[in-house]
């Protein structure tokens, strides 16, 4: 192997590829509380996944289980208990295994319900039968009591609605609904979506989001729909193309959506996961969890003739509303031009309403009639996390691609401490996304000596540790 001429002017120091990326801030698990923080925590070690990622699931799921219930009143304002929740990771992040572990008591609830339905509706449909059988001596349909309404069909939760589909739902079959989906590209991939019904699908879920009524004006009989005090609550689990897609979308950024979405992008785990014998279903913190949202889940909505939401609403203590009133004024005070949350402005605007949103779940599912001060310190805690992380999030430059490859594979390098090497070496036994092609391998190399981490003569590179 040809050495190296020592003679030669040393190069300059090596540069790095990518910029240091802010990291993520801990997940602040203690302020979920005595019921949502240890089922998080236990999830997370058991599934293996970030406890960011299991927390999600879990205040998703209680959203769901807590806004048709209850909802928030302070100084003659109204606020609803749903949220809106993305979480980023990547596809074996075992997303699915931490929502169905989240939503358990939700998935039992709706089966029943299911099962009760199809009951209902075979008795529904034998008295329609009945009901439009003639009589052969009397032309005239046979005289009957009045049919009952056919049963409404118990979808709590759905995945890939059409935002005309999950409207009529909200107003025919049940005022409270979740728009879950562990897989968000199924929904973001969809019709709903598409360039042609995107604004309006989003326009619909941030209305639905402030708790306004439903209005649908069309001219066809039977299609135009009015409705009150209907509640979604939405999480969207995306792979990280597609969150990268949905945070720079323009669209999503000036309507607002995304301001009213509390975001996190947890670190993967993967590689560093080992197996855990534990039965999750007989865990005492997670028992504790499921029995408590299943009370929610069983307890009967309490509905007006029109079929809307009587909510029962939370009020704050005096401390609590000191303590907010306090914390709206500092995250305004931070919206300005030279603030800190000026380049988060969307979902800084919204911080004080989705705290108020978090202090209220937290207060009914520890069974409180009353928003204390407590709820209202774990909540900011919660949200400031939430600020955090978005700003974290979009303040980042974009990275190109074969930058954060390169930046790979010299971590790879380092770690099998290949000090020289020649570019056959690596087409053979380097690692495999550096493998696809000897250009794009070259590529890679090109990208390593320009920030001068390798030194070639032409034939054979070495790597400078630093």
């Amino acid at each position: 192997m040809q050495q190296l001429d020592p003679k030669l002017e040393l190069p300059r120091s090596p540069r790095p590829l990518i910029e240091a990326k802010p990291v993520a801030e801990p997940y602040p698990v203690q302020a979920l509380g005595g019921i949502l923080g240890p089922a998080v925590e236990r999830m997370a070690e058991v599934i293996g996944v970030p406890r960011a990622l299991a927390a999600q699931s879990v205040l998703s799921a209680s959203a769901l289980a807590t806004q048709g219930h209850a909802g928030l009143q302070l100084d003659g304002r109204n606020y609803p208990l749903s949220l809106y929740l993305i979480t980023v990771a990547a596809s074996g992040d075992r997303k699915t295994a931490a929502d169905r572990c989240a939503l358990l008591p939700a998935r039992q609830w709706e089966r029943e319900q299911w099962q009760r339905y199809r009951e209902q509706l075979v008795r529904y449909r034998a008295a329609q039968r009945q009901a439009q059988r003639i009589n052969p001596a009397d032309p005239a349909p046979t005289k009957s009591a009045p049919l009952e309404a056919e049963p409404s069909a118990p979808r709590l939760i759905t995945t890939d609605p059409t935002i005309e589909a999950l409207i009529k739902g909200l107003c025919h079959d049940l005022p409270s609904m979740g728009l879950f989906c562990d897989e968000g590209g199924q929904f973001l991939g969809s019709s709903t979506m598409s360039r042609d019904n995107r604004l309006k699908a989003v326009t619909t879920l941030s209305s639905l989001w402030d708790g306004s009524p439903i209005d649908r004006a069309r001219s066809m009989v039977g299609e135009s729909l009015r409705a009150y005090d209907r509640r979604l609550s939405l999480h969207l689990m995306l792979q990280p193309y597609l969150a990268m897609q949905l945070l720079s979308d323009p669209l999503l950024q000036g309507q607002g959506i995304l301001g009213r979405c509390l975001v996190t992008w947890p670190i993967s785990l993967a590689g560093q996961r080992s197996y855990q014998a534990v039965d999750l279903s007989k865990d005492a913190a997670l028992k504790r969890y499921h029995h408590r949202l299943s009370a929610l889940f069983y307890q009967p909505w309490s509905l007006s003739a029109d079929g809307a939401l009587q909510l029962s609403m939370l009020s704050l203590s005096q401390l609590a509303r000191r303590r907010w009133i306090d914390l709206h004024d500092a995250i305004e005070a931070q919206l300005g031009e030279f603030g800190e949350l000026a380049s988060v402005r969307p979902s800084g605007s919204k911080a004080a309403d989705n705290l108020l949103r978090v202090a209220g779940i937290l207060a009914v599912v520890e069974e409180s009639s009353v928003v204390e001060v407590d709820h209202i310190q774990r909540a900011s805690a919660l949200v400031g996390y939430y600020l955090t992380e978005i700003q974290r999030l979009t303040e980042q430059e974009p990275v190109c691609r074969v930058k954060e490859e390169a930046d790979r594979l010299l971590r790879w390098l380092q770690v099998k401490d290949w000090k020289r090497f020649s570019i056959r070496e690596l087409n053979r036994n380097g690692p495999r996304f550096a493998r696809k092609s000897s250009r794009h391998a070259a590529k890679l190399l090109v990208e390593l000596i320009d920030h001068q981490w390798l030194i070639t003569d032409g034939h054979t590179f070495e790597v400078r540790h630093v």
